[in-house]
């Protein structure tokens, strides 16, 4: 049988009579505690506390909690509207350019510069991505060119534009080259490749693309 002693209560140094032992003990004369609420005030307090107290934490711990749920959600809820954000930031983005093919922009074989296509596509891409951040943006690399069919003189191209990766300071943009006879239907994509930006600040420094 458990014996009682007079004691002050750690938190506001009040005298109460006390079950000897532990809080664990005193807690289930008067006030009921969870495992977390226990583990909660055990964290702040190693000995005894009053009943008034108790339930002063235990008000405290479950608010805490309330308040901790309140961010989770509001977390996944920001997170989420950046997201569509970002979404729809890179649908507004996507850049599409039309060009034809003349004869002064074609090679020996009579098929479009490599080089021209390149500048082209970097063009394409560099507006692609200053119209999605709308900060100064500079390439800094390019991914694999995929050269899947020429282009020859006499035709329509199509270059486009879309984000396809958002980082913290920089983003990713691929720029496919589409093909069109001028004079019938027939289109299929001819070259694709991927280009990386970054923003800068005015001292030319890094900073989000967002």
């Amino acid at each position: 049988m458990a014996h009682h002693e007079s004691k002050y209560c750690q938190r506001c140094d009040t005298e109460f009579e006390c079950k000897a032992g532990s809080i664990t003990i005193c807690q289930c004369s008067t006030v009921t505690l969870s495992k977390e609420e226990w583990e909660y005030i055990s964290q702040k307090y190693d000995d005894c506390l009053c009943a008034k107290c108790l339930e002063k934490l235990k008000s405290e711990y479950q608010n805490e909690k309330q308040q901790q749920s309140l961010r989770k959600i509001l977390g996944i809820y920001y997170k989420r509207l950046r997201t569509m954000e970002t979404t729809e930031r890179i649908e507004q983005s996507k850049t599409s350019i039309f060009k034809a093919v003349f004869p002064n922009t074609v090679n020996h074989y009579d098929t479009l510069f490599g080089g021209t296509a390149l500048s082209l596509m970097d063009e394409v891409a560099f507006i692609t991505a200053t119209r999605f951040s709308r900060k100064r943006m500079v390439t800094v690399s390019t991914d694999r060119i995929d050269f899947d069919h020429p282009i020859p003189a006499g035709t329509i191209i199509e270059l486009v534009g879309t984000i396809v990766k958002v980082g913290n300071k920089s983003l990713k943009v691929q720029v496919d080259i589409f093909v069109e006879e001028m004079y019938s239907d027939h289109r299929e994509k001819a070259i694709c490749g991927q280009f990386t930006f970054v923003a800068l600040d005015e001292n030319k420094k890094p900073i989000s693309v967002l």
